[in-house]
């Protein structure tokens, strides 16, 4: 094992590309736990990482932060005093306040060292650099085509009106291509891909070599993630796979279930930053006219989304999907019987 580093971990991702399964292969290791994500640190921090905090301006973000439900479900502890809280940090900065409520968290799981993950993070490799910088940063990395196919199979319904195979591969280029540039800037032993092809296929010489990345013991614990998932809130609806073993079935998924006009919009799209991480591109035809045209419709709504979204992040509204909760959504297609009885019993769980 090389020298520990003992810094905050930041699970970088694009959605569906197994960012949920990484965050519990790492808490299922007795030294360090991964809370849901929650995504709000870019937007309490981006401006001012390192500016000292107020009592009043630190009481008002704790106060916003208790918001974020999600972020809380796997919260063990009576609800957090906040003036307390504030009152033991040894500082009031922004890193002293996050290292306090994460380390704060971890405890409860019997673990020193804490992590954040998030499918919005590549964006903001740079900032938890700067805020942390004993971080280290881990970015997961999938073919697009099955980034694609999973999230047109999960973000289904009104709620999701934004995603299409356009949107999906758009959004896989860019942030992808945003969290390898960051990453890559880094000095030594702070940033480490791995890919998902490679981690489930063989996890425990993947693992291994993350835990030497980390400056960790490997521990057998990691090799059954779903064991973990189990006792956590993200283990259901469109994260029910993370109670099944980790598993190859799902590589290569967009050769059977990406239509195939859609396969080419993602190739279209994404090919060049594919060919670049070495997942070859396959021969799939030329687009057809009234193909082309159905691209450029949803290259222009991608647009007008995306311009929308700035015009958020700019107020402060990091996850714009929040705002739509309250639209239905459709369940994910589910595969076999043992998913459907696992959605059946997290819903009973839930009720």
């Amino acid at each position: 094992m090389g020298e520990t580093r003992g810094g905050p971990i930041f699970l970088v991702g694009v959605g569906r590309s197994g960012t949920t399964m990484t965050r519990y292969m790492l808490s299922s290791h007795p030294g360090i736990y991964i809370p849901p994500e929650s995504n709000f640190i870019p937007r309490f921090f981006r401006k001012h990482p390192s500016e000292a905090l107020s009592r009043e301006h630190a009481l008002r973000i704790l106060g916003e932060i208790s918001t974020y439900g999600t972020f809380w479900r796997d919260w063990r502890e009576e609800p957090l005093d906040a003036s307390a809280f504030v009152d033991g940090l040894p500082s009031l900065t922004p890193a002293s306040l996050i290292d306090g409520l994460y380390g704060r968290y971890a405890r409860q799981y019997g673990a020193e060292r804490w992590g954040d993950k998030s499918t919005i993070y590549p964006a903001w490799i740079s900032l938890f650099a700067e805020m942390f910088p004993t971080c280290q940063i881990v970015h997961i990395i999938r073919d697009a085509r099955d980034v694609t196919t999973s999230s047109l199979d999960a973000f289904r319904g009104a709620r999701f009106f934004y995603m299409d195979p356009y949107y999906a591969a758009r959004m896989w280029r860019v942030r992808l291509g945003a969290g390898i540039a960051a990453g890559r800037r880094l000095p030594p032993g702070r940033y480490y891909e791995i890919r998902y092809e490679e981690l489930t296929a063989e996890p425990e010489p993947q693992l291994r070599k993350l835990c030497d990345f980390l400056g960790e013991d490997f521990d057998p614990a990691m090799l059954a993630p779903n064991m973990e998932a189990s006792k956590h809130y993200h283990s259901f609806g469109i994260h029910t796979q993370t109670n099944r073993q980790v598993t190859t079935a799902r590589q290569g998924r967009w050769h059977k279930d990406l239509a195939p006009a859609d396969a080419r919009i993602v190739q279209h799209v994404a090919g060049k930053l594919l060919m670049k991480l070495d997942y070859p591109l396959e021969d799939l035809g030329k687009q057809s006219a009234s193909e082309r045209v159905r691209m450029l419709g949803l290259q222009t709504k991608f647009v007008v989304l995306d311009g929308g979204r700035r015009v958020l992040r700019h107020l402060g509204i990091f996850n714009p999907a929040r705002l739509l909760l309250w639209l239905p959504r459709r369940r994910p297609r589910i595969q076999d019987a043992a998913q459907r009885a696992a959605v059946a019993s997290a819903d009973t769980d839930r009720g």
